[in-house]
């Protein structure tokens, strides 16, 4: 069968509107509230093949900015990989991700995914590597929160608006493995919204959610990072007796950290990734 290559083609709302009808499909997953807000990435970079005007393989490639080891550089992230079940075996999930590592690979520093298990095989033949990644973790003592945190509302837009303005301003919050990217922040913004936190006080943003005797963090967000004994006292409670952070805390000035090691969410690597041979996650 013949079908139509795409890439790069936002500027088609109809060919937007399928891609993002294809995404509900195939990952349960609907962009449609990133794009409409207004944080709608270009850098999110889409390779396709089309049947007529119906998407049926897709694989897209984020470029984006990040500090490793100290060092800025530019990674690209996979994702939004899959095929509907009627076009399988015919190779086009492997012609798209030869397609974006060719386009990608002279501008940046190494690949990374996250796929299920029934991928790996897949994605080793296509050059990757399965990875563990270590989540942080410190005992805490539990305690009663402090006033002065306030949940924020995404469906506010005063509310959205100082999202993004701590977003655009940020401090990478670790020098070990952090992102610069304030539009990706907003697409994390609108899958966790229930834990979206400001403290006025100290001006930041933290993503938290508390798990019976756990405090689980997704990020925090501050034109500068202060220590996170100034951060814990308003996200405890009395039940609290460990913090997992799911980002590199190196800028916290924790001490006692211990890692969780982790190799159930799928990651994989391509190229020199220089923390490989020690503790790390993504954040």
């Amino acid at each position: 069968m013949q079908y139509t290559f795409r890439e790069n083609y936002w500027d088609d709302d109809r060919l937007k509107k399928e891609f993002i009808r294809f995404v509900v499909d195939i990952h349960n997953l609907d962009l449609s509230l990133w794009n409409e807000l207004g944080f709608w990435d270009n850098l999110y970079r889409t390779f396709s093949f089309f049947d007529g005007d119906r998407l049926v393989s897709n694989l897209c490639l984020y470029s984006m900015d990040m500090v490793v080891d100290g060092t800025r550089c530019k990674v690209a992230q996979i994702s939004a990989v899959g095929t509907h079940p009627d076009y399988r075996r015919q190779g086009l999930s492997r012609k798209l991700n030869d397609f974006a590592v060719e386009w990608a690979k002279p501008d940046h520093d190494f690949f990374y995914l996250f796929a299920d298990e029934d991928a790996f095989g897949f994605y080793k033949k296509c050059g990757f590597r399965s990875v563990s990644e270590s989540y942080p973790m410190i005992k805490v003592l539990p305690g009663e929160a402090k006033q002065g945190i306030v949940k924020l509302d995404i469906d506010s837009s005063e509310h959205l608006k100082k999202i993004y303005e701590l977003a655009s301003s940020r401090q990478p919050v670790s020098s070990k493995l952090g992102i610069l990217n304030p539009r990706l922040f907003m697409f994390w913004i609108f899958n966790l919204c229930d834990h979206v936190f400001q403290v006025p006080d100290l001006d930041l943003l933290i993503l938290f959610r508390r798990h019976e005797d756990q405090i689980i963090v997704y990020d925090i967000v501050g034109e500068t990072i202060p220590p996170f004994a100034d951060i814990y006292p308003y996200i405890r409670s009395e039940q609290s007796r460990t913090v997992k952070f799911l980002f590199m805390p190196d800028r916290l000035g924790l001490s006692g950290i211990e890692y969780a090691s982790s190799t159930d969410n799928g990651l994989h690597l391509m190229g020199d990734f220089p923390l490989e041979d020690s503790p790390f996650c993504f954040p």
